[in-house]
């Protein structure tokens, strides 16, 4: 069972580095592959997108080849894309190879899940859940870290091959460990609206990355923009009509659930331009070196430690209503405050904003899941955590776009740019604090 735990918490040593690490070390892999503004948006969006889509999909893969399957498959994937990042010598083979990396996180991520609870039942699953998920709080402290000093020491790429040997230990030890691979018969596939959520999204995020590059109204920005609209609008009428769509949107007629999502869709904007532009900024904007740029960040991520394990013992006095909401106003101030220290060109304004940001996203991150998939049967949990996952990976590429657009196109310069692009996320995230005011559920009184 230590063997099987412990090829699980690679899992999230492995995504949990690789999603703390890429703001610290995007200035760096800019320079050396001389990227445009538009590149660097498609280095971190890519992955997020095929990680949105293919999420869905990589759970009923993983039920119909088994898990330890999925996860040797999905392990060895991720791996094997770390090292194309690191030795990738143009913007088209980063960027592609980033994109694998999320696909093979979208099939990695629900195996690790399921061989969990298959493997570990009542007490000691709660507790290998724990341990899973405190192994990566513990490297989301130094993942920023770790980046700064890679690349401004040793080389940006080794942030990367070190996800080799990591991965190498994993698939080693679900081997040896050989936990069951339970396979699920006659698992149902929706083609067609897989097809339409990964040409829709896809289309629709082209046209919002590259806007700055065509222009707004370039006959390629209005027929990606066109493609994504009817396409998304079209998988959201099949969903409706299919008896097992990819993504069971009949859930939003539950409000708590539909709060739940929304606030889940805006923290995934507010938290990709706090994590990923935080750190950009902190090196580009406001002249830190990479090394210094990571540990700037720990005014952001220690508040967040903290405020996790504070909701996870309150959630159930507080209730999801008033966490949802103050969460989002503290990622709301912070990502204020944030904008106003880049217009000042000051690096401890900014760091004093990263303190209420961490500690919004640290209220909202468990606890907004916790209450969207409390709302449905239980049936339906795999179904509802498709969708908020999906959700929340989709907000983080729209805020990506977002800021790439801004920075490019807002006049007065990257200063100028950013302020205002962190301004945007702050209204995201205000909005969402009225959404979580609006429909998640108040606490139960006894």
């Amino acid at each position: 069972m230590n063997r099987v735990l412990a090829a699980c918490t690679l899992t999230m040593v492995l995504l949990v580095l690789d999603s703390s690490i890429i703001g610290v070390m995007v200035p760096s892999i800019g320079q050396d592959l001389d990227l445009s503004p538009a590149d660097v948006a498609w280095v971190v969006s890519s992955y997020l997108l095929a990680l949105a889509v293919l999420l869905p999909i990589g759970g009923r893969v993983a039920d119909t080849i088994g898990p330890v399957t999925a996860f040797v498959v999905g392990m060895a994937g991720f791996a094997a894309a770390s090292a194309g990042i690191a030795f990738a010598g143009t913007d088209l083979a980063l960027i592609g190879w980033r994109a694998m990396a999320g696909a093979a996180a979208a099939l990695l991520m629900p195996a690790t899940l399921s061989i969990i609870l298959g493997e570990f039942a009542d007490e000691a699953r709660a507790r290998a859940l724990a341990v899973y998920a405190g192994v990566g709080q513990a490297f989301a402290t130094v993942g920023p870290a770790i980046g700064g000093l890679c690349a401004q020491f040793i080389g940006w790429q080794w942030g990367f091959l070190i996800n080799i040997p990591v991965g190498g230990a994993g698939i080693v030890l679900i081997l040896t460990a050989r936990p069951a691979n339970r396979r699920t018969a006659g698992a149902r596939f929706d083609v067609p609206g897989a097809a339409l959520l990964i040409v829709g999204a896809t289309a629709l995020v082209t046209a919002l990355i590259q806007l700055p590059a065509w222009g707004l109204l370039a006959w390629p920005t209005m027929a990606c923009a066109a493609v994504g609209i009817v396409g998304l609008i079209t998988f959201v009428g099949h969903c409706r009509r299919a008896p097992d769509p990819v993504l069971n949107l009949r859930m939003f007629a539950s409000r708590p659930f539909t709060g739940g999502t929304l606030v889940l869709a805006a923290l995934g904007f507010g938290m990709t331009v706090a994590t990923i532009y935080g750190a950009i900024t902190l090196q580009q904007t406001l002249d830190l070196g990479p090394a210094a740029g990571g540990l700037a960040l720990l005014p952001m991520v220690i508040p967040l430690l903290f405020a996790t394990r504070w909701v996870a013992t309150a959630y159930t006095r507080v209730g999801a209503r008033r966490i949802g909401a103050a969460g989002s106003a503290a990622l709301t101030a912070g990502l204020l405050v944030v904008a106003a220290g880049v217009a000042l060109d000051s690096v401890w304004v900014v760091g004093t904003g990263l303190v209420p940001a961490g500690v919004g996203i640290g209220m909202l991150l468990s606890p907004m899941t916790n209450a969207s998939l409390s709302t449905v049967a239980d049936a339906q949990r795999g179904q509802a955590s498709g969708v908020v996952s999906t959700a929340r990976q989709l907000g983080g590429v729209v805020g990506v776009g977002v800021m790439s657009t801004c920075i490019a196109l807002v006049p007065g310069g990257e200063h100028t740019g950013t302020t205002i692009g962190f301004a945007i996320a702050a209204s995201v995230t205000l909005a969402a604090a009225v959404v979580a005011a609006r429909l998640l559920p108040a606490p139960v009184v006894a």
